[in-house]
């Protein structure tokens, strides 16, 4: 056929077809809302263009060609409300095609490699939180460009986990602001696992984010995102995920008696250990404490501090841990004598360096110690400190207690009436107090000793508890004081809280520094002062022996050399009482009662 009739047919099939394609599309918009069909003759003229017959295509790639279309033919003005109605149409498509099990398949909210437009989410609900933003930035995501598909899943988990959580408004947008920064900057780094991200990496993402937004701040602000997804995907992986930079308490489900639901600790970290051989080492060491040693999350946590630190030493000296050899354990050895601890302080740190060397030991990793620790250890010789809090402290704090927070008030009244540990005081719910026999006590459970005490307490504590527990609803397992999570109060907060409104009253024209401990050393002195005996002080402050108590009583030592003065002063007392002149018995070689050797003439 020659070439000009060819020409001549393609051209008129070509009406045939737009008239047939025309046809179709207006027969699919005619079910749609109303302000759907804002522009269709602007929307089916480039539907044509783009040869599309059917609004099921329709996605966010097309949306983009379409503003630029619109963008050459109308006025400004005129986009957004196009563009609208291009939106709106899409939602009717899915909203029809969710009508049908295979709609729902292919609308299933998952990670896919494609261009995410969260106007488009599947959820009706969700998507019309998304209708009135205007910041295309958060709006759009890109899961089908070059970067690691493992990222881009794990930045989809986080996105979603972000629209569930965090309703719509400032909070979200911040979110997903800083969700956006740190996916751009991972990709462009070819980060495949954000759980293996290094110190260096995160210092980077700092650095970046100050040259950006030309503000030391916001690179700050922006740090937390990369704990939100460690978090995440540590917490919610099937199986635990051994190979994580950081590990969560929480995922391991520890049991309360391990716990201090008042400390703020949530993780583990292992990205102090450069050495890749030296961080597994202390992983496996780390497992071994947290799934077989039943000791209090605390005591595992402070001795791996100490590992840490030893091990990063080593990060220096370029040696293997299984190599380790009496050069590296002098030089510990002389950074631990250059700090001046304790010697209780000291000690404890040689014997965490002992449990670690002994765990690899059993595992057959090395074939011994490599140091002799008793030719380390120092002799512990007990010192009192006296920490008793001065009268006029106290008494002031008392005076200007109705200026402090509710709660605030509350809790420094069991500190100061009680002698509780700060603690305690964090962790008591609303079943602690009760009365019998017409006294009152308080049941408290002592983190630090695992168990239950029963003490009785004032009837002013006892009265004004019961009505704070009355006001705020408070329910028997409840925490009394709670975190802005609903769970124990935090400790650092309480003693935070506590100094700024101590600076804030002027206690002790604002020299006073809150200290939660010293209010125990107080109701310890101030019962042996009236004549409450050890043992009944030891079982009050929850202790197992005698010797810790004595610590907690200050001015004993004073006492005893005051009641000696008293003892001695008295004339049937005194030693010299008998050394009256002309005595019998006071000559010279004889003292009354014993006998001497005869003085020397």
């Amino acid at each position: 056929m020659p070439t000009y009739l060819l020409q001549r047919a393609v051209s008129e099939r070509e009406p045939q077809w737009d008239r047939k394609q025309q046809k179709e599309i207006l027969g699919q918009m005619k079910a749609a809302p109303k302000e759907a069909q804002a522009g269709k003759n602007k929307l089916i003229d480039f539907l044509i263009q783009e040869k599309i017959d059917n609004i099921t295509e329709l996605d966010y790639s097309l949306r983009e060609k379409y503003e630029e279309f619109l963008r050459r033919k109308v006025t400004p003005n005129v986009v957004r409300k196009y563009l609208r109605a291009y939106d709106g149409l899409k939602l009717y498509s899915i909203k029809e095609q969710m009508q049908t099990l295979e709609g729902k398949q292919k609308y299933w909210w998952q990670y896919r490699n494609e261009v995410v437009y969260l106007s488009y989410h599947p959820d009706e609900d969700i998507a019309a939180q998304f209708w009135d933003s205007r910041n295309r930035q958060t709006m759009v995501w890109d899961f089908k460009c070059a970067y690691p598909v493992n990222l881009k899943r794990q930045i989809f988990d986080v996105l979603s986990e972000y629209i569930r959580r965090y309703p719509e408004g400032p909070m979200r947008r911040r979110k997903f602001l800083a969700l956006q920064a740190f996916y751009q900057f991972c990709g462009r780094e070819q980060i495949e696992d954000i759980e293996e991200l290094e110190l260096e990496d995160i210092q980077k993402f700092r650095e970046q984010m100050d040259r950006q937004h030309a503000q030391a701040i916001m690179g700050e602000s922006y740090l937390y995102i990369v704990g939100d997804c460690r978090k995440l995907f540590f917490n919610t992986a099937l199986e635990i995920h051994w190979h994580a930079g950081i590990w969560y308490i929480e995922r391991f489900h520890l049991p309360p008696e391990r716990l201090n639901q008042s400390a703020s600790l949530e993780s583990i970290s292992f990205l102090e250990i450069a050495d890749k051989e030296n961080r597994q080492l202390a992983k496996e060491y780390m497992k071994y404490e947290l799934g077989i040693n039943g000791q209090a999350l605390s005591t595992i946590t402070r001795r791996y501090l100490v590992i840490r630190n030893f091990l990063s030493m080593l990060d220096e000296e370029r040696v293997p841990a299984i190599s380790c050899g009496k050069e590296q354990i002098g030089k510990f050895i002389s950074q631990l004598e250059e700090r001046k601890l304790d010697a209780k302080g000291y000690n404890e740190r040689i014997s965490a360096i002992v449990h670690f060397f002994k765990f690899l030991e059993v595992r057959g990793r090395v074939t011994g110690i490599p140091f002799h620790p008793e030719y380390y250890f120092k002799k512990v010789i007990p010192v009192h400190h006296d920490r008793s809090v001065d009268e006029r402290v106290y008494m002031e704090i008392l005076s200007k207690l109705h200026l402090f927070p509710e709660h605030l008030r509350c809790m420094f009244l069991h500190l100061w009436g009680i002698g509780l540990r700060a603690s305690e005081v964090c962790t008591l719910k609303g079943n602690a107090y009760y009365m019998k026999n017409n006294d009152y006590w308080m049941q408290v459970y002592q983190v630090k000793m695992k168990n239950y005490k029963r003490i009785p307490i004032p009837e002013g504590i006892y009265n004004v508890m019961q009505v704070y527990i009355r006001k705020y609803e408070i329910k028997p397992d409840d925490y009394i004081f709670k975190n802005t999570k609903g769970g124990a109060f935090i400790y650092g907060t309480f003693r935070g809280q506590m100094k700024q409104w101590c600076a804030k009253l002027d206690i002790l024209n604002g020299e006073y520094v809150f200290k939660s401990h010293d209010y125990r050393h107080t109701i310890a002195t101030l019962f042996y002062d009236n004549s409450m005996s050890l043992q009944g002080i030891r079982d009050y402050l929850g202790h197992s022996y005698d010797e810790m108590t004595q610590q907690y009583i200050d001015y004993m030592p004073r006492k005893i050399a005051k009641a000696n003065e008293e003892f001695f002063g008295q004339s049937g007392h005194s030693l010299a009482s008998c050394l009256k002149k002309g005595d019998t018995y006071a000559k010279p070689g004889r003292v009354q009662g014993a006998e001497v050797l005869p003085q020397p003439e």
